[in-house]
């Protein structure tokens, strides 16, 4: 049959319509997993790959707060005749010899739960299922294993033992990253074209004879659903599900705004998330490239952070779902430790992330982009880990061309690059929407000094809103002056986004991209249309989050800066306020005393 790509979006559309107004079974987690997610965006965090025993060291002695703790559980399904195997081998060892599922994945759970970090799962196992298991490659077998009803039948069963196995750990979130690569390798089984068809993807579902999935097509959509299903059914309260799109041909069908068309289609838009990957290995290894390296050599195929903060903003927004960075190389060129040998290549990617950081502003451009944190892991067992993984003890060979040549005092495959800049980072995290409650997590909180919070203008307000501490009178006398300037930043070019409840106090505040204000209104973009809210309805709160959109838009400018204390102070933060008004008066001390003046706010 011909692909008729207007023909199979007006039928995704219709499909996924149908599929949310069909009555699928009740979610009793909703309420609480909302919350747990809520407690995962409160800074951009960082998760790793490594053994428990190294993180706690880590954590302790460099102060490197891991928030995930990363783990694929692989194997594939249809192996039952072989489950002694399939535990011997290291990399797919999630089931046990005495033939009872699921013992080793409880254990990374609890060891993790207990150590203070959130489980993070990758599960990897469609591509090596049986008959076909990774052969060519999982290009060909992810899709032909997907169409075998037996195949797919083992396979649900072992969602299930995972479902079941998360669920002994509630409340504590745990995050289960489903099938990375497999959502393209699927969606590309169904024909070519500059969009993609997620209903002609053969993938037995309903079809499997699971009561649990009765009902459900034998497609895409269908298995998107099936994920919910059981979540929804063995483990409600706890697991909170991201899908990873694949961006091989970010430029045409497998572009951000693609993405949120097949998401869309198939449900995924109602997950908790979603996850972009850097690549599988380090950049010295995957093209023998030695260093320097350029932004261009390590941002692989979009070869520049500006293409890729693009497609995260195009899929973030159009979905609402937050992006997690994973497979993030952790090669560098700091420590000549990394040498270009078995377990020690270089890359450039953790540095451009966090070396100078806070001043280095990378993190807070994929904050602003939609981005939640990165995953640090390696793909390949050849590649450079975060701890001694080798078990070559501390190594300074003679520095390569190209490599700092900076001294290591750690066993760690990368020098310790890692547990110093993360432990860095952690001292100021990166804040994004700020505490909430029932996180579920015994982790040790990160510290967090009101001058972090005040060089994130982007954050979040609480939920509740502070009672204003400075006359509401003097305070609208500003309100010219600060739609005058962020008139001024739009005019400019500046992209300015800022924080709303557009339908009312009972809305929560979400993150919009500011098109134009005056004095009567302010205009934000929602799915590329113009939606106003009167001036006069904004509340202090609201008004202070416009402030702060200014000063994240167009840097530490003075003014903006004055604007940013002055409504700050209005809206009962004080500390906050302080921060933006002692910056500005590094570069017009004149302005800001005469703000302090007005507004009674002299020390």
């Amino acid at each position: 049959m011909r692909f008729r790509p207007q023909a199979v979006l007006a039928s995704v559309v219709l499909l996924g319509a149908a599929c949310a107004a069909a009555g699928e079974p009740a979610d009793p987690g909703a309420e609480t997993r909302k919350q747990l997610l809520r407690g995962l965006l409160d800074s951009f965090h960082i998760g790793i790959c490594a053994p428990v025993e190294w993180m706690n060291e880590t954590r302790d002695q460099n102060g490197a707060r891991w928030k995930f703790r990363q783990q694929y559980f692989s194997g594939g399904a249809a192996k039952e005749q072989t489950w002694d195997t399939v535990f011997l081998n290291p990399w797919n060892k999630w089931v046990n010899p005495d033939k009872r599922r699921g013992v080793w994945g409880e254990n990374f759970i609890k060891g993790s739960i207990e150590a203070g970090y959130v489980p993070w799962i990758t599960y990897y196992n469609l591509a090596q299922s049986n008959p076909h298991d990774y052969k060519p490659g999982p290009a060909q077998s992810c899709p032909a294993n997907a169409k075998i009803t037996e195949t797919m039948r083992s396979y649900w069963d072992q969602v299930r033992v995972l479902m079941q196995s998360c669920d002994k750990y509630k409340p504590t979130p745990i995050v289960v990253q489903v099938e990375p690569d497999e959502w393209g390798h699927l969606l590309l089984s169904a024909g070519k074209g500059e969009t993609l068809d997620p209903l002609g993807v053969d993938v037995k579902v309903g079809s499997t004879g699971h009561e649990e999935l009765k009902g459900l097509p034998d497609n895409l959509a269908g298995y998107a659903q099936a994920w919910v299903r059981l979540r929804n059914q063995y483990a409600p309260h706890n697991v909170l599900l991201v899908a990873n799109p694949s961006a091989w041909a970010w430029k045409g069908p497998m572009a951000g705004s693609k993405w949120v068309q097949y998401f869309k289609a198939c449900g995924v838009d109602r997950w908790d998330g979603a996850v972009l990957e850097f690549g599988d290995r380090d950049l010295g290894c995957n093209q023998g490239k030695n260093p320097p390296y350029t932004e261009a050599d390590f941002v692989t195929r979009f070869q520049s952070y500006d293409a890729m903060l693009k497609w995260i903003d195009e899929l973030h927004k159009g979905t609402g779902l937050y992006v997690w960075m994973w497979q993030v190389a952790v090669g560098n060129t700091y420590f000549r430790t990394c040498n270009q040998t078995d377990g020690h290549y270089c890359d450039g990617i953790a540095q451009s992330i966090l070396e100078g950081y806070p001043q280095n502003p990378t993190i807070s451009r994929f904050a602003a982009a939609g981005c939640a944190g990165f995953i640090f892991n390696a793909g390949q067992g050849f590649q450079t880990h975060v701890h001694d993984d080798k078990k070559d003890g501390i190594t300074n060979p003679p520095p390569i061309a190209g490599n700092l040549g900076h001294e290591s005092k750690y066993a760690d495959d990368d020098g310790g690059y890692m547990r110093l800049r993360v432990g860095e980072y952690y001292k100021q995290p990166f804040k994004m929407f700020g505490p909430a409650q029932a996180a579920g997590t015994n982790a040790k909180p990160a510290a967090e000094s009101p001058a972090a919070v005040a060089a994130r203008p982007a954050a979040q307000p609480a939920p509740v809103e502070a009672k204003p501490l400075i006359d509401a009178a003097a305070l609208a006398a500003w309100d010219g002056k600060l739609q005058a300037r962020a008139q001024q930043a739009l005019k400019d070019g500046a992209s300015v986004h800022t924080y709303l409840r557009l339908f009312g106090e009972k809305d929560t505040p979400k993150r919009y991209k500011l098109a134009a204000v005056s004095a009567a209104e302010v205009q934000v973009l929602v799915q590329g249309n113009k939606m106003p809210v009167a001036w006069k309805n904004l509340s202090v709160t609201e008004r202070a989050q416009l402030a702060r959109g200014v000063v994240e838009a167009v840097g530490d400018e003075p003014s903006a800066l004055v604007l940013a204390g002055v409504y700050l102070a209005g809206d009962g933060k004080l500390d906050q306020a302080e921060e933006c008004l002692a910056k500005a008066a590094l570069k017009d001390a004149a302005s800001v005393e005469a703000a302090r003046v007005a507004l009674g706010l002299t020390k």
